[in-house]
């Protein structure tokens, strides 16, 4: 049985990963920063998010998300958080996830607020283009043959976009992506009431109606991200989930204010195709999306790139990157002192205010209500699992040994006894040596 969050001991095991960090809890699962070893014998920060005792129990619902989780293992994109193992381990199904040390766009946002600074219209739209860039990827995505996978991610929202602090913007959690292939149509997952409050603001009419959808519906909800970003509010905004699904399923989308953006009725008619509840009046991808985007910022002159982005970021979030940092080091440092303190066959713990007991903020974008992205099983992963697991304690012990040698003075061989003979032979010996000395300093003198 998996001990609950609020009481797990960390740091702990977990196959070849030390979760050395709890970064909190969602609807589907919980979520811990991870150390583990590279097959080449690297260290490697990740994110792992272990599925919840509840749904890992439900059979059906397991098997729905592994088959999903297959194709969604394969996307590969700069604009897309990278899913790096799906497996199972002491039968708790897990997925480890690309460690993006920044925060997610909602954090960003509030971050901004609080400080009183506004985010920049070409930084609105960079966000936007490099979400679209991501989406667009995962819509387009093919199996070896060139067959479509057509995934519709249906998750698009500010807790899903995640920031770097090098200026990347990467999609995460296509948990609940509905991939359609072979005309087979994966069925909607169990969504309880607090993830559809949470996530219903930002789903087409469609798709709260229960229709079919197709991907013009992610569209849809990057449209509400750009209105949201144009306008410095939420579009849907209500405390009550039967009234952000009435709000939802009407779509009335107010225009956008003029808040002295350049050429406004080009960037107002942006908004409102995106935006239109009529699904062929949309952008027909991600794509025509971009170029209408890239279209306008030419037109006002605009010059925006991840460098300027990022200098932006450090600018206005540079404490709150520091104070990321310090927590990261601090609790991966106590990850360290207790491993070279225990035995790897120990349990590894200690509570969690040892460490900090504060959730780390850089990866509060994982917090989301349908935290599930989830496993795949294959036989010859455990395989390559239980070898990284032997990797990591070879590697630690001999660590251990290293330190112990170069704090003692280096080790004499035993002495032995020797002959008479040997003792004889070794003056001849020297003696030899210190003539052939002499000849060579008198022939150079």
């Amino acid at each position: 049985m998996t001990d609950s969050a609020e009481t797990l001991k960390l740091p702990i095991q977990f196959g070849p990963y030390y979760l050395f960090d709890f970064v909190g809890k969602g609807g589907m699962a919980e979520i811990f920063l991870a150390k583990t070893l590279t097959e080449l014998g690297t260290e490697k920060i990740c994110v792992i998010k272990r599925i919840l005792p509840l749904l890992n129990k439900d059979k059906d619902f397991c098997e729905m998300l592994i088959n999903e989780a297959k194709i969604v293992a394969n996307l590969s994109h700069a604009n897309v958080v990278k899913t790096l193992q799906l497996g199972q381990i002491d039968q708790q199904y897990y997925i480890a996830m690309e460690y993006v040390e920044g925060v997610d766009l909602n954090r960003l946002l509030g971050t901004l607020s609080k400080a009183g600074a506004a985010l920049p219209l070409q930084f609105a739209l960079y966000i936007i283009i490099e979400t679209l860039k991501g989406l667009d990827y995962a819509h387009r995505a093919t199996d070896a043959s060139g067959n479509p996978y057509n995934i519709i991610h249906r998750d698009v929202s500010p807790t899903n976009v995640l920031i770097s602090t090098e200026g990347e913007v990467k999609l995460c959690d296509f948990g609940i992506a509905k991939v359609t292939r072979k005309g087979v149509d994966a069925e909607e997952p169990h969504l309880d009431e607090q993830h559809v409050k949470g996530k219903m603001a930002y789903m087409s009419p469609e798709h709260v109606a229960g229709d079919n959808i197709d991907q013009r519906a992610d569209l849809f909800a990057v449209g509400i991200l750009l209105w949201e970003l144009l306008s410095g509010r939420r579009l849907y905004k209500s405390k009550d989930a039967d009234e952000t699904r009435r709000k939802a399923s009407e779509a009335v989308i107010p225009e956008i204010t003029d808040r002295g953006f350049d050429e406004f009725e080009m960037l107002s008619d942006i908004v409102k195709k995106a935006l239109s509840k009529d699904v062929t009046q949309r952008f027909a991808n991600g794509r025509e999306f971009i170029r209408a985007i890239e279209d306008y910022l030419h037109v006002t002159g605009q010059v925006v790139s991840q460098l300027r982005f990022s200098e932006f970021l450090m600018e206005n979030l540079g404490e709150l990157i520091m104070e990321m940092r310090q927590t990261r080091e601090k609790n991966a440092q106590a990850l360290a002192d207790v491993i070279k303190n225990k035995s790897l066959n120990d349990h590894l713990g200690f509570d969690l205010d040892e460490v900090d007991e504060t959730p780390s903020k850089f990866t509060v974008s994982l917090l989301n209500d349908d935290d599930l992205e989830d496993p795949l099983h294959h036989s010859d992963r455990y395989t390559s699992t239980n070898r990284l697991a032997e990797n990591l304690a070879h590697k630690f012990e001999e660590e251990e040994r290293a330190i112990k040698e170069s704090q003692t003075n280096i080790p004499r061989l035993p002495e032995e006894k020797k002959s008479p003979a040997t003792v004889a032979a070794g003056f001849m010996a020297a003696a030899a040596l210190a003539a052939v000395g002499f000849i060579v300093y008198w022939l150079l003198s």
